[in-house]
């Protein structure tokens, strides 16, 4: 499995569901919208594990930890600043 994004990530949609699995059987407990960061824990076939970085623009407490379809995510870009 290629590695993770230290940096997390942010999502790249509107209405996005966070299900309480992978798969689109599984309940959806609200929705991301652009903007909303969030850290990934683990990748399952096109889903990741993640857990939101901060209170999502819907309301989604900070902290929660579900799943997400890769293709709403876009890797944060990270930022160094020199020595």
């Amino acid at each position: 499995m290629a590695e993770l994004n230290s940096c997390g990530y942010d999502v790249a949609g509107s209405n996005v569901n966070l299900l309480s699995g992978a798969g689109t059987r599984h309940a959806s407990l609200g929705h991301l919208t652009c903007g909303d960061q969030v850290d990934v824990e683990r990748k399952s076939g096109g889903w990741y594990r993640v857990t939101l970085s901060e209170r999502s623009r819907s309301g989604i407490r900070a902290g929660t930890v579900e799943w997400v379809a890769e293709r709403h995510l876009k890797p944060s870009v990270c930022t160094q600043l020199p020595d």
